[in-house]
């Protein structure tokens, strides 16, 4: 048998077989993703008939499975693992893989309806299209179909409408100010000056910054549905994100010293405290482009600055109120 082991911050497997040639050691972002590997190896020396790994059964187990290994991978894993734990504790993550139905999704979709809106559910739904993608694809699962696919939701729109006066803005910055820690204000600081996601914001280190040429470099993952595929880009700044950046401390190799979750939580306090329950981080986003349309900046400058590849995408953001946020 393999051994698996710890490796700095990642897990590495050792394959033990006397006779095999090929690579003995190889380490990877989870343990689970570990023993795929090794059991890959060690049952290429075998027959079909003995492989140790056994696709998972129910719907449970290949959550549990996703969970441990790709979404280890993913950009937005953290916030993906919640409602895929609380389906694997349902009823639903007791359902035969095999026996899985468009019936058994409708069903989770209406009893889903009375607790959540329509947009929230297919926010879920796109992620165990995915999920059911891989355990038919890549763990053999016994899968004719993917019934999350098939299933509709009705009363979908993805469009939102951020609306955030400068009375609000002020507001939603003192109750930031009175933090603790000063990085939640520079955090929510430059996702209104620069219109970034929240985990570029996060994983922007001193380094790559160009002060000097107004250039910010970002490296982020692809979504899962798109491919877990690294993507880089050189983002202008913008005067007032410069300005703001000057006058915060390099006393950490990141700008923004927080952790992805206790960002989540410092902002949900603040925009509770400030009356503001209606807004979400993203919509920071949402209106930071929406202002640069009302600066006069065209698509190709603003997908350049925002790193939108589909000019139809980003053109939902010329319709948000604007001269608001800024």
């Amino acid at each position: 048998m393999a051994t698996i082991r710890r490796s700095g911050s990642g897990w590495q497997a050792l394959i033990r077989k006397k006779k095999y040639q090929g690579q003995t050691s190889k380490t990877f972002s989870s343990k689970a993703a570990a023993k795929l590997w090794a059991n890959a190896v060690e049952s290429s020396l075998k027959t079909p008939a003995k492989l140790d790994l056994k696709p998972p059964q129910i719907l449970r187990e290949a959550i549990d499975l996703y969970i441990q290994g790709p979404l280890q991978d993913h950009l937005s894993g953290a916030n993906e693992q919640y409602p895929l734990k609380a389906l694997a504790n349902s009823w639903m993550g007791g359902v035969l893989l095999e026996e899985l139905s468009i019936r058994h999704f409708a069903l989770w979709r209406d009893e889903r309806l009375i607790k959540v809106k329509p947009n929230t559910i297919m926010r879920e739904l796109r992620i165990l299209r995915v999920l059911l993608d891989w355990a038919k694809d890549e763990l053999g699962c016994q899968l004719s179909s993917n019934p999350a696919r098939e299933l509709k939701v009705r009363g979908v729109s993805d469009a939102r409408f951020p609306y955030f006066t400068p009375a609000q803005k002020k507001k939603l910055l003192t109750a930031l100010g009175q933090s603790k820690n000063p990085n939640h204000k520079r955090l929510t600081q430059l996702a209104l000056a620069t219109g970034m996601r929240r985990s570029e914001l996060l994983a922007i280190k001193w380094s790559d910054l160009d002060l000097k040429n107004k250039l910010v470099h970002l490296s982020r993952k692809d979504c899962a549905a798109t491919g877990r595929q690294s993507s880089q880009r050189f983002v202008p700044l913008s005067p007032q994100s410069i300005a703001l950046l000057k006058n915060y401390p390099k006393t950490n190799p990141r700008v923004i010293d927080l952790t992805i979750g206790a960002a989540r939580h410092g902002f949900n306090r603040a925009r509770k405290a400030a009356g503001l329950n209606h807004l979400r981080f993203h919509d920071l986003r949402h209106i930071a482009i929406s202002n640069m349309w009302a600066a006069g900046m065209n698509a190709l400058q603003i997908s350049e600055a925002s790193g939108h590849k589909d000019l139809r995408m980003l053109m939902r953001y010329s319709h948000y109120q604007l001269g608001y946020g800024g």
